[in-house]
């Protein structure tokens, strides 16, 4: 351990043993200089690790899940559907919006503060035991997090736990956990290829690798390739493979008077059931998919003994929301993640089907490590936004204007796109104030390109 680490450490144990006031921030702060004093750790040492917790996990019902797009979703509605059926549901997801609590939460609610520290020092402690063992591991941010959710969900035990992936899955953190109820895997596409592949192949190898012997796996059948992939893996494992089929989600639709009570209706035909008339309190298309996944999922633990209803179902899924996801934060403006390019393909065909009075104007940010070019065209070529402004985030991964200038230049060159109003930011709530500000009556406002950039809006709009 680094003389920083090491010091910072002790600074943090000693005032939890002097009972003086320890905040998140503090926490926060720690966890976000780990990455300065280590790096991934391979499988074998974070079981070892989980190991000498006491294997928690062997406890816990889990539904472990993976993908690319739709991860969050899919977690969200399986929480709503078996909270709705009288289950204590315990969630953890990643990244965050505005807040770490986000990431953990017990019956649909992030932790407390309180509780927060109190699992943060408890695993800080454990760490130091397991060194004192002779063992030097010390955890990464994301792994860190991790076994805090391992020891919180031990210590406040849940009926379900669904633990959603970091980046991958065959070398996620939470790929250690030994026998989850279900494996899930949602729509599979391009994005963190630095780490997964460069082919959608090499990807869905990747997040196949959360696929365990003999337990069953619900995956989204949208590419070939992929789906050959995650098929002879589930073979390889002896595993149950049940996919969900795009042509099985039949009549999408919005419904509704005007904009405050507009939902989505649409109807699944699951492996068992044909669902007539569910809801969705959104107006993202995108999120009919990652419902029939949840459904599908949530049969299965129907048929491992789990009470589920078909009215638990539909009261689950119009109950669930999931903040960044085509949120409307204000009347009229609407926050969404998609930052690849499946998300952003998503989140234009879900813009492109809600009527406007008026225009409608784009706030964009993005991360300098996505297919910004790439994205960026794809926005201009949807010809749907009257004005765009782009904006710099307040991360060290966000794109810069100068950046970001070009890709928008080069793109509407290559489109012919003349008159086009682009303006562009240093700082996103100048671009929000100004938005706002000039927007009229009748316009709708998205925000898209990054759960940064929501993350960052949300925190003060």
């Amino acid at each position: 351990m680094s003389e920083d680490l090491e010091s910072a450490v002790e600074e943090l144990l000693k005032r939890a043993d002097d009972n003086k006031p320890i905040a998140v921030s503090d926490c926060d702060s720690f966890l976000n200089d780990i990455p300065r004093f280590t790096a991934k750790h391979g499988m074998e040492e974070t079981k070892k690790f989980l190991t000498f917790l006491g294997n928690p996990d062997e406890n816990m019902k889990i539904i472990h899940v993976a993908g690319t797009n739709g991860k969050g979703s899919v977690c969200c509605y399986m929480q709503s559907v078996l909270l709705k059926a009288g289950y204590r549901v315990g969630l953890f997801t990643s990244p965050h919006l505005v807040r770490i609590n986000e990431r953990f939460c017990v019956d649909g609610k992030p932790i407390s503060d309180g509780l927060f520290i109190e699992i943060f020092i408890e695993t800080l402690r454990r760490i130091c035991e397991y060194r004192e063992e002779g063992d030097f591991y010390f955890p990464t941010y994301f792994e860190y997090l991790f076994f805090m959710a391992m020891i919180l969900y031990d210590v406040y035990p849940v009926d379900y736990l669904i633990l959603e992936t970091g980046l991958g899955g065959r070398l996620d953190a939470t790929n250690s956990v030994e026998n989850p109820q279900v494996s899930v895997i949602t729509e599979i596409g391009y994005d963190h290829m630095q780490y997964l592949g460069d082919t959608l192949e090499e990807i869905a190898s990747e997040k196949a690798g959360i696929i365990k012997k003999n337990i069953p796996v619900v995956f989204f059948d949208k590419r070939q390739e992929t789906t050959e992939v995650i098929k002879k893996k589930a073979l390889e494992m002896d595993a149950r493979a049940i996919t969900v089929k795009k042509e099985a989600i039949e009549n999408p639709r919005i419904c509704g008077e005007n904009s405050g009570n507009k939902h989505i209706a649409f109807c699944f035909n699951s492996l068992y059931d044909k669902y007539v008339d569910l809801n969705l309190s959104t107006l993202a298309m995108y999120q009919t998919e990652n419902a029939s996944i949840a459904i599908q999922a949530l049969e299965i633990l129907r048929d491992q003994g789990a009470d589920i209803s078909e009215l638990d179902i539909r009261e689950g899924l119009i109950s669930a929301k999931w903040d960044g996801r085509m949120e409307e934060i204000r009347p009229g403006i609407f926050v969404d993640g998609a930052h690849n390019i499946d998300g952003i393909s998503a989140f234009l065909e879900s813009t492109g089907q809600i009527e406007c009075e008026g225009k409608k104007l784009l706030l964009f940010g993005v991360a300098s490590d996505k297919q910004y070019p790439e994205i960026v065209r794809m926005l201009l070529e949807s010809r749907q936004f009257a004005g765009i402004y782009a904006a710099v985030m307040d991360s060290y991964r966000s794109v810069s204007v100068s950046d970001m200038k070009t890709a928008f230049e080069d793109a509407k060159d290559e489109l012919g796109i003349i008159g086009l109003p682009i303006k562009y930011y240093s700082d996103v709530r100048d671009a929000v104030t100004d938005i706002i500000t000039m927007r009229k009556s009748g316009d709708i406002v998205f925000a898209a390109g990054s759960l940064y950039l929501v993350g960052e809006i949300k925190s003060f709009v």
